[in-house]
């Protein structure tokens, strides 16, 4: 009964959240003040966390390449990872995201007025058409983060087979890769069938930033080899996560 009317009360809170700075966003998106909307829409991932109860643990937070223009790869675990990026990511980057978000009222025209790059998912030619489009604004100095699965890992946190788009985005703009691995944001929203308000649970959600990969080398290496290095360094640290968690739910201290 608690877990469900702190859901009730993070989705109430959300929603009247995003409707309030959605404006805001607006209103700045037409004075075309995009880095201003991003900020806006770290302030909005950054209270939803906090109001979820969610922990987040961020590990090797040195290895984050602030210098320059970046591709952020990442596994994709629960509709959480949005927020838990706005926590903890402090740089100015872009989504690409599937085109259904951006329909959403309020939201959507947020996210458009942020620089967002919808992906239509659907249409292999209009995807093409986004990935150029990416690959423009990743040249003029915009860093993006992409989830090469395309979609939410399975339940358990397997990986899905990684899709090309990333890696041929990060060779067409010729920028540094920076590999990153989440872990427990599907607890936090798991997959729910039948119950009218999704719960949202208190727990921790890991964080590992890897060391990225250089442009210099991302030229020389092919889309296929970029492709399954990175799915190896994300995959890398997941038993150990994976206990780490266990520990934190069992109550015990970890060392």
């Amino acid at each position: 009964m608690l877990i469900l009317i702190r859901s009730a009360f993070v989705w109430i809170f959300g929603i009247l959240l995003t409707f309030v700075l959605g404006i805001f966003a607006i209103l700045l998106s037409l004075l075309k003040a995009q880095n201003a909307v991003h900020r806006i829409a770290i302030f909005w991932g950054k209270s939803l966390a906090l109001a979820s109860g969610i922990e987040i643990e961020v590990n090797y937070p040195k290895n984050l390449v602030r210098d320059e223009t970046i591709i952020i790869v990442s596994n994709h675990q629960s509709l959480f990872d949005i927020l838990v990026f706005y926590s903890f990511l402090d740089i100015q980057f872009r989504w690409m995201a599937k085109a259904s978000l951006f329909k959403i009222p309020i939201f959507g025209q947020g996210m458009r007025g942020a620089g967002y790059i919808p992906v239509e998912r659907e249409d292999r030619r209009k995807a093409k058409d986004s990935l150029f489009e990416a690959a423009e604004q990743v040249k003029k100095g915009t860093s993006l983060v992409l989830f090469p699965e395309g979609t939410r890992s399975q339940e358990d946190g397997t990986l899905l087979p990684f899709k090309k788009g990333a890696f041929i985005l990060a060779k067409m703009a010729e920028v540094t890769i920076q590999p990153i691995t989440i872990w427990g944001a599907n607890k936090a929203v798991p997959k729910q069938q039948g119950k009218w308000i999704q719960r949202i649970y208190p727990t921790l959600v890991q964080v590992v930033i890897h060391p990225p990969i250089p442009k210099e080398q991302v030229k020389e290496m092919s889309v296929e080899e970029l492709l399954e290095t990175c799915k190896q360094i994300i995959e890398k640290p997941f038993d150990k996560l994976k206990l780490r968690q266990e520990v934190e739910e069992s109550g015990m201290h970890y060392r």
